[in-house]
């Protein structure tokens, strides 16, 4: 193999494909790049075997091949040199890089060895604005299990119907919940490995392009974006019942309260009480006619904040972890209010914001202490 590439459109392409690597020492080849030459076509793919990106570029193809390297090393390198235009080709099982005034070697892997990926073709197809999907998962994933203890949760589920998306995520200790209209027909329900869609979201913010197309078929999803192809593996386990748990509230109190200061009121508390032993992030709310009061305390200091707010509904004295509020206004635009709905102390929580309901932020109580 031997190709004549632009170094900036290599490296793009390089840093694309190794979103999908993860190390893998039992299997070291999974670790690195596949790249192929033939005719005009480049075409390079990372894989941790649960989620694949392919991207092609263009070059001039000398001669074609395909072979395998570990790309940190490469990456590293060609950030430092200057040329425009470098010349790869196999020489044994040697990668050479050459410029005009350097030439570098690096050991590979043999292409044989690598992982041969079942992808699919056909299969319908759905379009969304790359901007809209972008702000959607992002938005949507934060709630997701971070640890792969429980895969059913350690994911973001999709789902489409009648022109609807929604995009729902959970730890069970919260949850999350977005709709969006749609120009979409068709029915699609599946569940995205978290850590996928945490490497999609790294590929999709750095291309240039109007639109997304994704298409699902057995267990897998493929999202297409300009020359770039992602293909994740779904969960195939249940996912929790989240209209059950939206629907079985109960709320009987209901408190407006300005998000941005809200926020910055969380933000003194969460200080004190992030690194607390006993009960870590949690804060203590208490509903008093037209003001809140929030306190926490760690094991050498305390704070007390009063904010003002309009209440419907009893008093009510709750305890909730912080940093989950937060992660939550984080997403509202400042000069929008949040909603607040509750019924007791040891009943979930649910967040909206006024005049929006296509957000909704489910949170579990704490153990309230005396």
């Amino acid at each position: 193999m031997k190709i004549k590439v632009n170094k900036q459109e290599f490296l793009k392409t390089l840093r694309i494909v190794s979103k999908a690597i993860t190390e893998n020492k039992i299997r070291p080849i999974i670790s690195g790049v596949y790249m192929e030459a033939n005719d005009s076509t480049i075409i390079l793919k990372g894989t941790n075997l649960e989620l694949t990106v392919t991207s092609k570029m263009e070059g001039e193809v000398i001669e074609g091949g395909n072979l395998v390297f570990s790309h940190q090393l490469v990456e590293e390198y060609l950030k430092e040199i200057s040329d425009t235009e470098i010349t790869l080709s196999i020489d044994g099982k040697t990668l050479l890089i050459e410029t005009e005034d350097s030439s570098s070697e690096f050991s590979v892997f043999d292409a044989d060895e690598y992982p041969k990926i079942r992808g699919f073709k056909g299969g319908k197809e759905y379009k969304l604005p790359i901007e809209l999907f972008v702000n959607l998962l992002e938005k949507s994933k934060f709630a997701a299990s971070q640890t792969t203890d429980n895969i059913s949760i350690n994911c973001l589920r999709m789902e489409l119907e009648g022109g609807m998306l929604k995009l729902i995520s959970t730890d069970t200790y919260r949850l999350v919940y977005i709709t969006e209209e749609v120009d979409l027909d068709g029915e699609l329900k599946v569940s995205i490995p978290l850590k996928s869609v945490e490497a999609m979201i790294k590929i999709l913010v750095s291309k240039k392009v109007d639109d997304i197309i994704f298409t699902y078929e057995g267990n897998q999803v493929k999202f297409i974006v300009g020359a770039t192809e992602i293909l994740t593996r779904v969960i195939d386990l249940p996912f929790p019942d989240y209209d059950g748990i939206l629907n079985a509230t109960g709320y009987n109190k209901e408190v407006l309260i300005d998000s941005a200061e809200f926020k910055n009121v969380l933000k003194r508390v969460q200080i004190f009480v992030r690194n607390n032993t006993e009960s870590k992030n949690s804060g203590i709310f208490e509903f008093k006619d037209d003001l809140l009061e929030v306190s926490g305390i760690s094991e050498i200091a305390k704070i007390n904040e009063t904010i003002g707010i309009k209440k419907d509904g009893e008093d009510l004295k709750i305890s909730l972890n912080v940093k989950f509020l937060l992660d939550y206004l984080a997403f509202i635009e400042k000069g929008k209010n949040v909603f607040l709905n509750l019924s007791t102390s040891s009943g979930a929580v649910e967040l909206t914001i006024e005049n929006e309901k296509n957000f909704k932020y489910l949170v579990m109580p704490l153990a309230l202490k005396d």
